[in-house]
C-alpha cells in the first residue's frame, strides 16, 4: 500500500473514532470494556445472632447476661459499578430485653431491611470506630472488611412498623468474646481508655448492626438496637482483601 493510501486510511479511522465519541459519548464506548475488578461483588451471610444490651445499656461491654444468643441471621449483597444491593437482618427476641421502643413486644420477631449503594459505604478494608471518625466512637477501633450506613425499615412479627431507622453496619474483625464481652486479657473495654486498638480478635469475623433512634427528641446517637452475628460466611469479596 502506498504512503498516500495509508495516510488516508489512518485519517478515516481517526475520523470514525471522533464521530463515535461525539455521537455515542465516552460512557458508551467504555461500557463494554469495564474491568470487573473495579466493581467487585460483596456478599455475606451470618448467623449466631447476639442481642447486645437494651435501651438502658446498648453496648454492654462486660457481656454476660446482658448479651443473649438468639435465633436470627443477616445477609448483605453489593455489586455493580454503583455497588447497589441490600441488607437484611432478623432476630427473634426472647422477652428478656426492651429494644427499639418501650412499646415493642420484647418477645417479637424483628426483621430489618434496607437498600444500599456506593454512597452508603463508609470503609473498605480500613479501621472504623474508636477515634477513626467512622462508625461509632463508643466501640473499639477495629479493622473492617466492609462497613456502611443504611436506612432500615423494621418489620415486627411480619408487620411494618412504619418508621425508618438510621443504622451503621460492618463485617469486621470480631470484638465480642464467647461470653459477649469486649475484653483483652482481663481488661474490659471502656470508651475512656486511651488505647482502643487491642480488643479485636483478628482470627474471626463478626457482623455488627447498630440501629439509632428516629425520634426527634432523642439524642442523635441514641442506640436502640445492637445486634452482633458471630458466624460469618463471606461468599464474595475482592481478591485483594485479606480475610481471617
Amino acid at each position: 500500500m502506498k504512503t498516500g493510501q495509508i495516510l488516508l486510511l489512518t485519517l478515516a479511522v481517526a475520523a470514525a473514532g471522533l464521530a463515535a465519541w461525539f455521537f455515542l459519548g465516552p460512557e458508551d464506548l467504555m461500557s463494554d470494556s469495564l474491568d470487573t475488578a473495579e466493581h467487585p461483588k460483596w456478599q455475606f451471610e451470618a448467623t449466631e445472632a447476639r442481642l447486645i444490651g437494651d435501651l438502658e445499656d446498648p453496648f454492654a461491654y462486660a457481656g454476660g447476661e446482658a448479651t443473649r444468643l438468639l435465633e436470627g441471621s443477616a445477609e448483605l449483597q453489593l455489586e455493580g459499578s454503583d455497588l447497589s444491593g441490600a441488607l437484611r437482618a432478623s432476630v427473634a427476641l426472647d422477652g428478656s430485653a426492651t429494644v427499639l421502643a418501650a412499646s415493642i413486644d420484647p418477645s417479637a420477631r424483628l426483621e430489618l431491611r434496607g437498600t444500599l449503594n456506593a454512597d452508603r459505604v463508609l470503609a473498605v478494608d480500613q479501621a472504623i470506630h474508636g477515634e477513626t471518625g467512622l462508625g461509632d466512637p463508643r466501640l473499639p477501633e477495629v479493622r473492617a472488611l466492609l462497613a456502611g450506613t443504611a436506612d432500615l425499615e423494621v418489620f415486627i412479627d411480619g408487620t411494618p412498623r412504619g418508621v425508618t431507622y438510621r443504622s451503621v453496619w460492618s463485617v469486621a474483625e470480631a470484638l465480642r468474646r464467647e461470653d459477649g464481652a469486649i475484653r483483652n486479657q482481663g481488661l474490659t473495654f471502656s470508651p475512656l481508655l486511651r488505647d482502643s486498638t487491642v480488643f479485636a480478635d483478628r482470627s474471626r469475623l463478626e457482623v455488627t448492626l447498630l440501629v439509632y433512634s428516629a425520634e426527634p427528641s432523642a439524642e442523635l446517637d441514641s442506640v436502640i438496637l445492637h445486634l452482633v452475628y458471630g458466624d460469618v460466611n463471606l461468599l464474595a469479596a475482592p481478591e485483594d482483601i485479606a480475610i481471617p
